[in-house]
């Protein structure tokens, strides 16, 4: 197995360990992102459309909706749990149009087909090698009319960044994490992005950065949502023995987010980035 089969491997782990509890603590983040996303490249009703790292359905549901019966949306993720719940939760919803792939996004598991619409929110940053792959998501596009849509993170406010520092101090080289693997290269400003984008053969590439800020009552509540999401592995980093003292340095940290209403105010700068091939 190659480095990079290793490190996909890995993340197809983490996600397996996490879909369970994955965005399921009821603070609107995974949502609202996608939500966004879709917005910003208005699929059309009869499109075809590719959600690459679909987690349970953030944006995969989203898809379907825009997509309306006519059209047809393919989710696809390394973790096949993920793929299992996303599957359930159609089920429940009585929506169907869905095709899923456990794996890679490529020629491999997709076979020919090209789509009007590919989207991968909060994905890139977790690949070991973000230009050969999005080399490989700009040729799953429809020449002439398919766009591309990611996301990634921005800033955070100073005081959350804080918290996060408290917890981060204590992860193991190479966690696979956006905090650590999503703020270097390419990643670390939009303007590289974006040229990363162009170096890929994209064109009309833009980015919009939009705050998202997430409410929550106290440090507990903050403890408690990041551990349903990719945290929660460097939340496990931290011995027993230090955890008093971690969770007291992170309520420290977010009083600085605290309003006039009483409740925690913690703002994350999202980055949209979309593009289309010639």
């Amino acid at each position: 197995m190659t480095e990079a089969q290793q490190r996909r491997a890995g993340v197809a782990a983490l996600f397996d360990q996490l879909a369970p509890v994955y965005d399921q603590s009821g603070v609107p983040w995974f949502g609202p992102i996608g939500e966004r996303l879709v917005t910003l490249l208005a699929p059309q009703p009869g499109e075809h459309a590719l959600d690459i790292g679909a987690g349970r359905g953030a944006v995969t549901f989203r898809l379907r909706e825009a997509v309306g019966p006519t059209g047809h949306v393919t989710a696809v993720d390394l973790s096949p749990a993920m793929i299992a719940l996303l599957e359930q939760e159609a089920i429940e919803r009585g929506v169907t149009g869905i095709n899923t792939v456990v794996g890679e996004a490529g020629p491999a598991s997709l076979g020919p087909e090209r789509f009007d619409v590919v989207t991968a929110s909060l994905v890139l940053f977790f690949d070991p090698d973000p230009e050969s792959t999005l080399r490989a998501w700009l040729e799953l596009l429809r020449p002439g009319s398919g766009r591309l849509g990611i996301t990634t993170f921005g800033a955070i406010d100073e005081h959350w960044a804080a918290a996060e520092a408290a917890i981060l101090a204590h992860a193991p080289a190479g966690v696979l994490d956006p905090r650590t693997t999503g703020t270097r290269g390419p990643f670390a400003r939009s303007e590289l992005l974006e040229d990363l984008f162009t170096a890929c053969g994209a064109s009309e590439v833009a980015t919009v950065v939009e705050p998202l800020v997430v409410t929550l009552p106290d440090a507990t509540a903050w403890r408690t949502w990041t551990m349903g999401v990719g945290l929660r592995q460097v939340w496990a980093s931290v011995p027993e023995s230090e955890l008093p003292g971690v969770l007291a340095e992170v309520e420290e940290a977010l009083e600085g987010d605290r309003g006039d209403d009483g409740r925690l105010h913690l703002t994350q700068h999202v980055r949209y980035t979309t593009a289309r091939v010639a």
